[in-house]
């Protein structure tokens, strides 16, 4: 954790380098006034830390939300300036060994309003972006449930903290008002902040009581954050939290079992088995298994030994092509229903979001998985 914690920092102290050498520099000069704010935004994530350990809810929220934005900003800054100067070494290539230059060299203050306006454009539509929560349908057929249909609503990564707070909530109300649906269940990230007088959170969420009852897994975050209070806000909140545990729901002949995620390991907080193998080889497959796990990866061999996983963690990538071309190489997928053999898995984007407010082409989602047996409709 110590390490990952000296490389986000080193990597985010090279990004405010860049951004002022390559960028502002050239275009104004050496300035001091300039300078400050990649001081100060460099500073923010020790400011926010604090403040979600110390302060009120209020400055808290105003304190990480301004920093987070700042690094939402700071990342679309950089690219566009490596942007600006792939498109100059272009130019000088064509100058060097064609001899021509058909395309205009900007200036340094002209390139600075370019990626200033880049910046700023793709950090305000990501940040709305943000707030377009879909709602995902899906039919997964099956002969093993004796009702005629059980709908599950799947949430995942609300990331609830100093940032992601009621707006987030009340959009899951929204869905559950209107979808009704038997069964609700969360795969992990639920909490990512000191959840210190956010207990209006927890009543919220408890609003919801399906007829099946509410199950729910730890993502990661709830071990970054503190796993304990995490704990407590997740069963506060009316969840039914599975470590390992497996529970059988007879009316319906559903078994659901959720798994610990393996970054457990890190703060030796794990409970249960880890081993997706181990943890389901031995179940009734008579029975309808729903799997809970935050992570979509999974061991060889442990595909067929349940029916349905739901998973989050890969918020689609946040920005599209990271989940297109890096998460899809790192896990089952980085989005969206998949059939395994004979199981199958969807991953939620999830609601919130782990770092800046900002997506691109990944919008938030909520699922809508409606289990049916045809036979009985």
């Amino acid at each position: 954790m110590r390490w990952f914690i000296l490389l986000f920092l080193s990597v985010f102290f090279l990004m405010h380098l860049y951004a002022y050498l390559r960028v502002v520099k050239p275009a104004f000069g050496k300035s001091k006034l300039l300078f400050l704010p990649f001081v100060g935004g460099f500073l923010f994530p020790f400011f926010w830390r604090f403040a979600d350990r110390d302060a009120s809810p209020t400055f808290s929220y105003i304190v990480t939300l301004l920093g987070l934005l700042w690094m939402g900003f700071l990342l679309y800054f950089v690219l566009s300036g490596l942007l600006i100067e792939l498109y100059r070494f272009l130019v000088y290539l064509s100058k060097r060994f064609l001899g021509i230059n058909p395309l205009p060299t900007p200036s340094p203050r002209y390139a600075f309003f370019i990626v200033l306006l880049l910046s700023t454009s793709l950090s305000a539509y990501s940040y709305y972006e943000t707030k377009r929560l879909h709602v995902e349908h899906h039919i997964l057929y099956t002969d093993k449930i004796p009702v005629g249909r059980l709908k599950v609503l799947h949430i995942s990564d609300l990331h609830l903290g100093p940032v992601m707070g009621m707006d987030k909530v009340s959009a899951v109300l929204e869905v559950y008002r209107r979808e009704k649906p038997d069964l609700v269940v969360s795969t992990g990230d639920l909490v990512d902040g000191n959840m210190r007088n956010r207990a209006y959170l927890a009543q919220a969420l408890r609003e919801m009581d399906p007829p099946y009852g509410k199950y729910a897994v730890l993502g990661n975050h709830e071990y970054y954050k503190g796993v304990k209070q995490a704990i407590e806000f997740t069963e506060r909140a009316g969840f039914r939290l599975l470590r390992g545990d497996r529970l059988r729901l007879d009316p319906i002949n559903l078994t659901i079992l959720g798994i610990d995620d393996d970054d457990c390991r890190l703060f030796r907080s794990c409970v249960g088995p880890l081993s997706d193998v181990e943890f389901l080889k031995d179940m009734d497959r008579e029975d309808f298994i729903l799997y809970l796990k935050h992570k979509p990866k999974l061991e060889p061999g442990a595909m067929g030994l349940f029916d349905l996983m739901l998973s989050g963690h890969t918020h689609g990538g946040v920005y599209y092509p990271i989940g297109r071309f890096v998460l899809t190489r790192m896990f089952i997928s980085d989005r969206g229903f998949h059939k395994l053999g004979s199981s199958y898995i969807y991953i939620s984007k999830g609601i919130g979001t782990g770092g800046p407010p900002m997506r691109l082409f990944s919008p938030p989602d909520v699922a809508i998985i409606e289990i049916v047996n045809k036979d009985r409709l």
